[in-house]
């Protein structure tokens, strides 16, 4: 019995791949999810997972064979969220890739997103591009497949065009639904995936996954009204600046703004496939446009979009700093709390005994924040400290500061995961939340003013 692991099981895609997968009888299913499920098979478990901690996916990987990575995070993960989509995302990787080598995992399949070439690309196909560059750094086996618009039932933009066809029957679009795209059936991205479970030839490789028609986005919304008998009419307005589409598309899908925006940005991109990068098996992606469609329009059910939705009060802040050549984030960590005093000036201060960082105010009797390093959890490439008392600190179950490499020591990620504050929600959110934002950037300038002294005293 093979026990394969998916991160990203409660997606659209990772659903229907959970039911392709059952049909194969010694394969025993660990499917991630950030809050409970119940299973209704023997060989599907669901473990509560939250990505943004190591410790978490480290322990529900345990014994796994292989993992599919089909993560992307664009809703909020906390009541507040400080920080991109793009940063959470490579935080989630870099987690998954520590806790697969650290298992000696044999083998990961991830699906991201079509990359054209020679393009300044979007920050949503950036993002995508650098979770696939740290799963293909690290030393496990990583296969990559890259694809555009998947066709399927309760797919974020699959959703999007469904909901603009039903609610308009006249859309004026701006010049970017004109880009042409190779959209593909859900039911084949599943069935590329599951082979490249089994089929050594591919493993290790990128390959472009794409259906076998060449459509405009226009085309799309056409086809999409003729399979559900609307008769929208479209338009084209070349003037329609590009801000208010996206708040035109929110405005009339109801979806959030937070998946939106991204996805709107990235459409001014081809999506074609690249044919050096072709799946070698053309037989698996045949299922014509229509059939894709009328598939997912037969079986969508009519649900929201649900993002996090916190028991308690709780804060994700996520900034990337850039690291200073020849230094570590064990050297990062140490500078911060050096700096930090400089950068308040007399009112706070930071003590140094052991293990614990106390910030005080005025005086080491008024404790504002205590921080206290973790030994066992802490590397030169990771620092972990748990807030473990202040009066701006509430009662903490897992609340952190860390500080780690990423994209092959090109960054440091300074990251405050899952913390509760003392103060009202609401002065919280406009004063202490607000004064850590000011202090990460004037730390992150700080860090680069040791760049340009380095890069100096090189030359």
């Amino acid at each position: 019995m093979r026990k394969i692991l998916i991160a990203g099981a409660s997606g659209f895609i990772g659903r229907a791949l959970i039911d392709r997968l059952l049909e194969s009888e010694d394969i025993e299913i660990i499917g991630l999810s950030r809050g409970v499920r119940e299973s209704h098979h023997p060989r599907l478990q669901w473990k509560r997972c939250d990505l943004f901690s190591l410790k978490d996916i480290t322990e529900s990987m345990e014994g796994c064979e292989s993992a599919y990575y089909l993560v992307h995070s664009m809703l909020p993960s906390a009541s507040l969220s400080q920080g991109t989509f793009y940063d959470f995302d490579l935080i989630m990787a870099d987690n998954f890739i520590r806790a697969a080598r650290l298992h000696k995992l044999k083998h990961i399949i991830y699906l991201g997103g079509m990359i054209p070439e020679g393009e300044e690309l979007s920050w949503h196909l950036r993002s995508r591009l650098e979770v696939e560059t740290t799963l293909r750094e690290s030393k496990v086996k990583t296969t990559v497949l890259r694809a555009g618009l998947i066709i399927g039932s309760n797919g974020s933009s699959f959703t999007i065009l469904e909901r603009l066809v039903e609610r308009l029957p006249i859309m004026v679009c701006p010049t970017w639904t004109k880009t042409r795209s190779q959209p593909v059936s859900l039911q084949d991205v599943v069935g590329v995936l599951q082979k490249c479970l089994t089929d050594e030839k591919v493993q290790g490789q990128i390959f472009d996954v794409a259906g076998p028609e060449r459509v405009t986005y226009q085309d799309l919304i056409v086809r999409t009204a003729k399979i559900i008998r609307k008769s929208t009419k479209v338009f084209t307005l070349n003037i329609i600046p590009l801000a208010l589409s996206r708040f035109w598309v929110t405005l009339i899908t109801r979806v959030p703004k937070n998946l939106v925006y991204p996805l709107v940005l990235s459409l001014r991109h081809e999506m074609l496939p690249n044919p050096l990068q072709s799946w070698p098996y053309k037989e698996d992606l045949q299922t014509t446009l229509d059939e894709a469609l009328q598939s997912a329009l037969a079986t969508t059910k009519r649900s929201e979009f649900k993002g996090y939705r916190p028991v308690e009060r709780d804060v994700r802040s996520i900034q990337r700093l850039v690291l200073p050549p020849g230094r570590n984030a064990e050297w990062v960590a140490s500078e911060y709390f050096i700096w930090l005093p400089t950068f308040f000036s007399t009112l706070i201060k930071v003590l140094l005994e052991g293990e614990r960082c106390t910030f005080y105010f005025f005086h080491p009797s008024i404790k504002i924040l205590i921080l206290e390093r973790s030994l066992e959890r802490s590397s030169s490439d990771r620092q972990l400290l748990y807030v473990v008392g202040g009066l701006l600190s509430g009662i903490q179950d897992r609340g952190r500061l860390e500080f780690r490499e990423v994209l092959n020591r090109r960054y440091v990620m300074a990251a405050l995961h899952e913390f509760r504050p003392a103060l009202p929600w609401y002065i919280y959110r406009y004063t202490q939340a607000i004064v850590h934002l000011m202090v990460m950037y004037a730390f992150s300038e700080h860090l680069k003013w040791h760049v340009i002294s380095s890069k100096k005293v090189e030359a």
